[in-house]
C-alpha cells in the first residue's frame, strides 16, 4: 500500500534518528596559490616538462560514498598569461570507458573530469568544463545554456588509467575582474559510479556545492580578458538559412537574420535578435509516456538561452507552476534584453515583438551564502499586450537552507491579473514548505495552492484550482567496495489535493525502490497511485505506476533497459512498456532503438479498446570532434492514450518521420545540414543549411 502522510513523516523521522542524523563540523576546506608558467604548457594528454612549476594536488575523497579515494587521482594546476591549465593523472583498476569522440554531453556517459570554476566566489555565473578520456569536451555555464566557447583539451589511455590535460582561456569566462576563484575538481568513474573530488565536507549537499569547494588565488593576475580588458568581448551573430523543398510543401525560400550580446559590464550584457530562425531542427522532443497532464518542451531558441536564466528561480519548489514557460511564446521579428549579475544580484529583463503581440518579462534574484546559511529572494514579472488581451503575472519567491543543519524553509507566491480574469481571489499561487536535504537524504513537507483561474498566458501550469499537501522523502545507501551492491535508494511521495469548492481535485502516493549493483546491472520497483480531475468532472485515475525496471551500464552512453507499468487509468486499465538500447557498431558509430507501446482496455462499452508504438531507431557517427551526422527513423500510430486537461477525440495516429542532421561547429563557425525535422509528427520534405557566424566571442559567451 502507497504510504499516508502520517506513516511517511513516522518512516522519515524513524529513519533519521535511526542514521544518527547530524551536522558534522566541516574541516578546513583548500586553499592553492595558482603558479604562473611563462608560456602555456603543452595540451597533448601527457604531463611533460612543459607543466614544470604547476602546482601538485590530489583527489582524496570519494563523494558518493563518502569515504577516502581507493585510488586518488593527481592533478596538476598552472596559469599561464592566457588562461587555466589543469592536468589530470587518474589510476583505475577497471577498464577506461570511452566512447564519445566528438565534443558533447556524450562525454558524462564516459569516465570523465570537470574542472568547476565560481570566478566570483558564491556569487556571479559558474562555469563547467568537462572531458573524458579520449579528449572529447562539453561545457557548460550558468550565463547561457548554450554555452560553447573554444577551449582545449586533449588525452591519452595509459596502462594504468588515463591522463588528461586542459587548458581554458580566461577569455571566455566572465570573472568581473576577480583573482580569487571558488573550484571543484573531480574525476568520474562508470563502473564504479564513483565521483572523487578535491574538497570535500560532509555538510555538502553535492558534489559541486559551492560553499564547500576549494579556492584559487592569484587567478588571472594581470587581468588579461581578450584585449587586456576584464570586460568580456561582445557577439555578433549573423545567419543565413536555405530551404529546399517542393511547391507542393510550401517551396523553396532563404532568409538572413541577427543575434547579438553586447557587454555593458564585465558580468551584464544587452542582448538582441532581429529576424530570428526557429526552426528547432536539432531536437526529437516526441514522447508517448503516459501523462495526466500537459507536456513540458526543452527550449532551444537562441535568443531565450541566454536571457531565460535568470527567471523562475526558486530555494524550494514542489510541482509549481511556472510565470515563464519561453515555448509558450510565438516566433517574433525581433527581441530585447539584459541579462547580468552584480554582486549577490542576477537580474533579467527582456520584450519581444511579434505580429500584434508583446511579450514582456523581467526578474531580480537575490542570494547570499554563507558558512551558516543561504538566503535567497526572487522577484519576477511577465506580460502579454495583444490586441485582444492583456494578462500580467507577478510572483514573490524566498527562503533560508541552514548549511549546519541542513533544515530548510522556503515560501513562494504569485498573482495573475488580466483580460482572462474574472475572480482575482481565484487568480495566484501559494506554496510553504520545510525540509531537510543532505548528501543521501531528502525530507519535504508543503502546502500549495493554486486558484481556479490562475493560468498565466506566457507560463505552464499543471492543473490549476487545487489545495492541499504534498511529502517526499528519499534516502540513499551505499555499501563497501567489498559488497556486491553498489547502492540502495528508497523514495516515498503523498500528495492530496482539493478544488475550490471541497471536491478531490488530485492525489499522488507512492513508492519506489532502486537497487544498483557492482556489475552495473539495475532493478527498480515502483508502485504509484494518481488520481485527477479531469476537464469533464470526473475524479479519474491516470496510473500506470505499478512495475519494475531492469537496466544494464546505465551511467554509460550504452546503456540498455526494459520498463513496464501498469493500473487504472481513466476509465479502464492501462500498460506501458519500453525497451531501449544503444550498442557500438565500430569506433565511431553507434545504434540507438526505442521501443514504446501502451495498451488501454476501457471499461465503457462506448468507449475503444486500444494500442499505441512509439518506435524510433537512429545511428550516430562521430566523424571528429567537431562534426557529427544521425539519421533517425520514428513512426507513431494508434491513439493517444486520455489526459485530464481535455477531452479525449479517440483519433488514429498514422505518423512517420525520417530526418537526418550533420552538425559541424569549429570556433567562429557553426553550419547545420538537415533534411526533415525531428519535431514534427511526421516527415517534413524539406532540406536546411544553416550557416552561423560568431564574430567576437564564440557561441554562447
Amino acid at each position: 500500500m502507497p504510504f499516508s502522510k502520517p506513516a511517511l513523516i513516522a518512516v522519515v523521522t524513524t529513519l533519521l534518528i535511526a542514521l544518527g542524523f547530524s551536522a558534522a563540523g566541516a574541516a578546513a576546506l583548500p586553499v592553492l596559490h595558482v603558479p604562473m608558467l611563462a608560456h602555456e604548457p603543452a595540451i597533448a594528454g601527457s604531463v611533460d616538462a612543459s607543466w614544470h612549476g604547476a602546482a601538485r594536488i590530489r583527489l582524496r575523497y570519494d563523494f558518493t560514498n563518502r569515504r577516502r579515494a581507493e585510488h586518488p587521482p593527481v592533478v596538476y594546476v598552472a596559469q599561464d598569461p592566457k588562461g587555466l591549465d589543469v592536468a589530470f593523472v587518474v589510476i583505475q583498476h577497471s577498464p577506461v570507458v570511452a566512447s564519445t569522440l566528438s565534443d558533447g554531453p556524450g562525454v558524462f556517459g564516459d569516465d570523465n573530469v570537470q574542472v568547476s570554476l565560481n570566478p566570483q566566489g558564491l556569487q556571479g555565473f559558474s562555469y563547467q568544463f568537462i572531458a573524458n578520456a579520449r579528449g572529447a569536451r562539453f561545457q557548460s555555464s550558468s550565463e547561457n545554456s548554450a554555452y560553447s566557447p573554444h577551449w582545449k583539451a586533449a588525452s591519452r589511455i595509459t596502462k594504468t588509467g588515463y591522463v588528461v590535460t586542459m587548458h581554458v582561456p580566461f577569455a571566455v569566462v566572465r570573472a568581473g575582474g576577480s583573482h580569487v576563484w571558488r573550484v571543484q575538481f573531480q574525476r568520474f568513474a562508470v563502473h564504479s559510479n564513483v565521483s572523487d573530488i578535491w574538497s570535500y565536507s560532509p555538510n555538502a549537499t553535492g558534489p559541486f556545492d559551492t560553499l564547500y569547494v576549494g579556492t584559487l588565488e592569484g587567478v588571472n593576475p594581470t587581468g588579461a580578458h581578450g584585449a587586456g580588458s576584464n570586460r568580456p568581448a561582445p557577439r555578433f551573430q549573423p545567419y543565413l538559412l536555405g530551404v529546399a523543398r517542393s511547391r507542393a510543401a510550401g517551396g523553396s525560400t532563404s532568409q538572413i537574420g541577427f543575434d547579438m550580446a553586447v557587454p555593458i559590464t564585465p558580468t551584464a550584457s544587452f542582448v538582441g535578435s532581429f529576424h530570428p530562425d526557429y526552426s528547432n531542427v536539432e531536437t526529437d522532443q516526441q514522447t508517448i509516456s503516459p501523462t495526466a497532464f500537459p507536456r513540458q518542451y526543452q527550449e532551444v531558441r537562441p535568443f531565450f538561452t541566454q536571457v531565460g536564466n535568470a527567471f523562475n528561480f526558486t530555494l524550494g519548489c514542489q510541482n509549481c507552476p511556472q510565470t515563464l514557460y519561453t515555448p509558450a511564446i510565438p516566433t517574433f521579428r525581433q527581441g530585447y534584453g539584459v541579462e547580468g549579475t552584480q554582486g549577490p544580484l542576477t537580474f533579467a529583463g527582456f520584450d519581444v515583438v511579434g505580429s500584434q503581440r508583446t511579450d514582456l518579462a523581467d526578474a531580480l534574484d537575490f542570494g547570499h551564502s554563507s558558512s551558516s546559511g543561504i538566503e535567497q529572494v526572487d522577484l519576477q514579472r511577465v506580460t502579454v499586450n495583444t490586441p485582444s488581451l492583456v494578462d500580467n503575472s507577478s510572483s514573490l519567491n524566498g527562503g533560508y537552507f541552514s548549511t549546519r543543519g541542513h533544515w530548510f524553509v522556503y515560501g513562494n507566491y504569485a498573482r495573475e491579473d488580466g483580460t482572462l480574469v474574472t475572480n482575482p481571489s481565484q487568480a495566484h499561487y501559494g506554496e510553504i514548505g520545510a525540509g531537510m536535504k543532505t548528501a543521501n537524504t531528502v525530507f519535504v513537507l508543503a502546502h500549495q495552492f493554486v486558484g481556479s483561474q490562475f493560468n498565466p498566458v506566457d507560463g505552464y501550469e499543471m492543473q490549476n484550482d487545487i489545495g492541499g499537501y504534498l511529502s517526499f522523502a528519499q534516502q540513499t545507501f551505499h555499501f563497501s567496495p567489498t559488497s556486491k551492491l553498489l547502492d540502495v535508494s528508497v523514495s516515498l511521495n503523498d500528495e492530496k489535493f482539493w478544488n475550490h469548492v471541497s471536491q478531490p481535485a488530485q492525489s499522488n502516493a507512492g513508492d519506489q525502490i532502486n537497487v544498483d549493483f557492482k556489475n552495473l546491472w539495475s532493478v527498480h520497483v515502483f508502485q504509484q497511485s494518481t488520481f485527477v480531475l479531469a476537464s469533464d468532472g470526473e475524479y479519474l485515475p491516470f496510473s500506470v505506476g505499478n512495475g519494475a525496471f531492469v537496466g544494464y551500464n546505465l551511467n554509460s552512453n550504452y546503456g540498455k533497459g526494459l520498463a513496464y507499468g501498469e493500473g487504472p487509468y481513466y476509465h479502464g486499465q492501462a500498460a506501458n512498456w519500453q525497451f531501449f538500447d544503444t550498442m557500438p557498431i565500430r569506433r565511431r558509430l553507434s545504434f540507438s532503438l526505442n521501443l514504446n507501446e501502451n495498451i488501454y482496455h476501457s471499461h465503457r462499452a462506448a468507449e475503444p479498446s486500444f494500442q499505441e508504438w512509439l518506435n524510433s531507431a537512429s545511428f550516430n557517427w562521430q566523424f571528429s570532434r567537431d562534426a557529427s551526422l544521425s539519421v533517425g527513423a520514428r513512426r507513431i500510430n494508434g491513439i493517444d492514450l486520455p489526459t485530464s486537461y481535455f477531452a479525449p477525440t479517440f483519433t488514429p495516429v498514422f505518423a512517420d518521420n525520417l530526418s537526418a542532421a550533420f552538425h559541424y561547429l569549429h570556433g567562429h563557425n557553426e553550419f547545420y545540414l538537415v533534411y526533415g525535422d525531428p519535431n514534427a509528427l511526421s516527415t517534413t520534405p524539406a532540406v536546411f543549411f544553416k550557416w552561423i557566424f560568431y564574430a567576437g566571442a564564440e557561441k554562447g559567451t
